[in-house]
């Protein structure tokens, strides 16, 4: 169940071990789940090979996770981890008119070294604009989802210590999200790609701007800004992954790609795979001059 086997298992045990991992999805639950689960079964019995499986458990992957979970085969896996790894970009951060603006942009890479570069690059960034800075925007807007630890930890020196928000499960089960001096925990966990310690910033105006391409990962870093003090969002509604989602390997590298809960704010709001509605909401073209003109009403502007 936990990826180590000593011996190549059967389809059918495949399967079982599949549907093991399934059942811990958000929905994976009443008479749906059931027949989907059943189907798995079936084909498992008759099953000849792993590959027999893929898609009835791609299917079962949809029932038991919703809308945010898939089933990637081992060929698109090694795919879309090249892929990733290709086209990994690291944030930017830019300073003018005593305003700085970091991009935080997706990380779908699974190499440690890029998730922990991502990680500094953007708290080195912030460290060094933040004596030249009265004002900030962090700008989410594309950013589909990913690795999330890497961008909470770089954006640490903006977030305050302690919850910065909460995954539940569908039995209840809550784990926070905590923001140490050195980067993000998780359920009371080691730091995750650390980064040097800095000074937290301190009663300056935040701008969080978001897109309807703001989704999964880029959500929760715009759920963890929301409700702090002197922060406000601009832009449209996101797109609705508001949930956190496990890779589950199998025997033959396939993914699992699974939903096991939801986002909860600072505040205690169950977001509930909805979209993240803005303070603000601006258009593309108008949502920048929102976010600066907000910024100089909060006294920074050049």
């Amino acid at each position: 169940m936990f990826g180590i086997y000593l011996i190549a298992p059967s389809p059918k045990r495949y399967a079982k071990i599949a549907l093991g991992f399934l059942d811990q999805g958000y929905y994976a639950e009443g008479a749906e789940w059931e027949t989907a689960r059943t189907r798995v079964e079936e084909a498992a019995a008759g099953a000849e090979s792993y590959a027999d499986l893929h898609a009835v458990l791609a299917d079962a992957t949809k029932v038991a996770g919703g809308k945010h979970s898939f089933f990637l085969t081992p060929e698109e896996s090694a795919q879309n981890s090249e892929v990733a790894q290709a086209e990994y970009l690291a944030p930017e951060v830019s300073t003018a008119g005593g305003v700085t603006t970091i991009v935080v942009p997706e990380v779908g890479s699974d190499d440690q070294a890029q998730l922990q570069d991502y990680a500094t690059v953007a708290a080195k960034a912030i460290a060094d604009a933040a004596p030249q800075t009265c004002g900030w925007i962090v700008d989410l807007r594309g950013n589909r989802g990913g690795n999330m630890y890497p961008m909470f930890s770089g954006l640490t020196q903006l977030l305050p210590d302690g919850p910065a928000m909460t995954f539940r499960t569908r039995d209840g089960v809550e784990t926070e999200v905590t923001m140490n001096p050195d980067g993000v925990a998780v359920g009371g966990g080691a730091t995750v790609h650390a980064v040097p310690e800095q000074s937290k910033v301190q009663g300056q105006p935040i701008a969080v701007l978001l897109d309807q391409d703001t989704a999964s990962s880029g959500e929760a870093v715009a759920t963890a800004f929301h409700g702090l003090d002197r922060v406000r969002s601009f832009g449209v509604p996101t797109a609705g992954y508001t949930s956190a989602n496990s890779v589950l390997p199998l025997y033959d590298k396939a993914l699992l790609v699974l939903t096991g809960a939801v986002y909860v704010d600072r505040d205690g709001v169950n977001l509930n795979e909805e979209p993240i509605v803005p303070d603000v909401e601006a258009s593309p073209t108008t949502v920048l001059d929102e976010a600066t003109g907000w910024l100089a009403e909060q006294g920074c502007s050049g």
